[in-house]
């Protein structure tokens, strides 16, 4: 079980210092927005090296782009050790996924909300892992309840080796619920930062003893 830190919902006029304010946690995700398939606009890659060069952790990347193919091989070259992209703007999943796999990183599909987890079954050969959005871009950002039976049907229908992410307004009262129904990493973002301690927060959510009590 992981949970990884979002630097996306971070102070983005401090990021250094948010980076810094993890200590020595092994994880860090990076949301690559554009506008053309979410509203908003995150990272470039001059930003994503940034990130990567004051970092220790293990970053991942989840591509929410126009054109992922182009940041396949930059992310490969700063340092990225797994890629996601949304089947929703793919015409061929399965190129993109030999294409992240041939550079040497873990490739995974993500999903809205409002796309079938059967979408995936196509694929379960080719792919690591696969990251649900649990909320929408809709001003509030909430965690959507249906995500957890997609969670559920995910692990139904794919293999065990499979891995199966959560992103998005998963809060500390509902991380039971989500490991519960299948997930083994999760994604969270401003309930870390706004934690007032990040490596404090991240550590408690880790204990064994907090997932004893889910």
């Amino acid at each position: 079980m992981r949970i990884i830190p979002s630097i996306a919902s971070a102070n983005q006029l401090i990021l250094k210092e948010e980076i810094l304010s993890l200590g020595d946690s092994p994880y860090l995700h990076i949301d690559i927005e554009d506008t053309s398939f979410m509203p908003g606009i995150t990272f470039g890659l001059k930003t994503v090296k940034a990130i990567a060069s004051c970092s220790g952790a293990e970053l991942d990347a989840h591509l929410m782009v126009a054109t992922p193919d182009d940041f396949i091989r930059p992310l490969h070259d700063i340092g990225i050790k797994r890629i996601c992209t949304h089947i929703e703007g793919l015409v061929f999943p399965a190129r993109i996924m030999e294409t992240i796999r041939s550079a040497g990183m873990e490739g995974g599909l993500a999903l809205t909300m409002k796309t079938p987890v059967e979408q995936l079954l196509p694929y379960r050969e080719i792919i690591s892992y696969v990251l649900i959005l649990s909320s929408e871009e809709d001003g509030e950002e909430l965690f959507n309840p249906f995500a957890l039976e997609k969670l559920r049907r995910a692990r139904e229908l794919l293999p065990s080796s499979i891995g199966l992410w959560v992103d998005g307004g998963v809060t500390e009262e509902l991380l039971g619920e989500v490991i519960k129904n299948g997930a083994d990493t999760v994604i969270m973002g401003r309930s870390v930062w706004q934690s007032g301690n990040p490596k404090a927060y991240l550590e408690r959510m880790q204990n064994e003893q907090f997932f004893k009590l889910c």
